[in-house]
Parts: structure tokens; C-alpha cells; sequence
């Protein structure tokens, strides 16, 4: 079952995310998932990095690739968390607030 968020319009969207990140929560709420995201992809470059870097030595091991894909996946975690949240958190406020 979709949530309230999810029904809405592209236009209905811009606005319920306007209003609520003017508010002190949204701000706050922004800022954590802006940092998630960027901490996802940062991981994901690191362990690419890994990758390539140890390919182009010739001398990547086992931990290399275990390592790399350890950090790919928590990365992913974390960037798929974060949209997660935000669809979570502007739901929450669309149901307290009424919509538009």
C-alpha cells in the first residue's frame, strides 16, 4: 500500500517539501540525509579505488575484494536509507499537517 506521500503529485511534492523543510526539524532532517548520501558515495568511490588500484599494481588479494565489497554494500545501505527516511519523515508530516 502506497503512503500519502507516494499519491501525491509532482507539484503537491515540491510544496509538502517546502514547507517542511522550513521548519527546525526539516532543516535538521535535511542536513543528516544530505550527509548519508555523501557518505554513501563516498564509500562507493573508496572501494572503487580499492578496485582499480590494486588491479593496476597486479597485485589485489582476496581481503581487497572483500573489503571493497563489504564497504560497496554499507554504502549502498546508507544512500538507500537515506531516501528511505526522507519518504518516511515527509509522510509522517503529511499525515500530521494535511496535505497542501
Amino acid at each position: 500500500m502506497k503512503n500519502k506521500y507516494q499519491r501525491m503529485t509532482k507539484e503537491e511534492k515540491k510544496k509538502l517539501k517546502s514547507r517542511y523543510y522550513k521548519t527546525e526539524k526539516g532543516r535538521l532532517q535535511k542536513n543528516r540525509l544530505i550527509r548519508l548520501l555523501v557518505i554513501g558515495i563516498i564509500g562507493i568511490l573508496f572501494s572503487l579505488y580499492l578496485i582499480i588500484d590494486g588491479y593496476l599494481k597486479g597485485n589485489i588479494s582476496v581481503w581487497t575484494w572483500i573489503g571493497a565489497i563489504i564497504l560497496i554494500i554499507f554504502s549502498l545501505i546508507y544512500i538507500v536509507a537515506s531516501f528511505y527516511l526522507r519518504g518516511k519523515s515527509l509522510n509522517t508530516f503529511a499525515v500530521k499537517n494535511g496535505h497542501i
